[in-house]
């Protein structure tokens, strides 16, 4: 094997999914997604392929020098890439649906349609959906 694309058909032969893989190598499904996409094999996701699934790969990624970064007028941005603070975890936060959730629960529970509810609310129906799974009430 040489490139990611036959690390990608490796893993469709033997049923096996990005995520999974991501989840055995301790990678994130994006980052390891992007790298086997876009053929950016790094030397330490090499070793790891060949040592988790004895997948021998060809390194195509080179680390680039370090640059100087850019202030943003004068000030440095403090919110990471996805809107979150670095540092502030990746865990449940909560909801503005938590204080009502006894009531929410009880009309779900009887057969309210989500659409409802979530009017009721004040919230998106995929909002309340997400709050229900997280829950495992769905």
């Amino acid at each position: 094997m040489n490139n990611g694309e036959s690390v990608l058909q490796w893993a469709h032969q033997h049923n096996h999914t990005v995520t999974w893989m991501a989840e055995q190598l301790g990678y994130s499904r994006q980052r390891l997604s992007d790298a086997l996409h876009h053929n950016d094999i790094s030397p330490a996701l090499s070793k790891v392929l060949y040592e988790q699934f004895t997948l021998r790969v060809i390194p195509t990624y080179k680390v680039a020098a370090p640059t100087k970064r850019k202030r943003l007028h004068g000030y440095q941005r403090s919110v990471g890439k996805r809107g979150r603070k670095p540092g502030s975890g990746s865990g449940i936060r909560p909801s503005k649906l938590d204080p009502y959730a006894k009531d929410i629960i009880h009309l779900y529970r009887s057969g309210a349609a989500q659409r409802e509810i979530a009017r009721r609310y004040n919230t998106t129906p995929s909002n309340l959906h997400d709050w229900l799974k997280r829950r495992g009430l769905i």
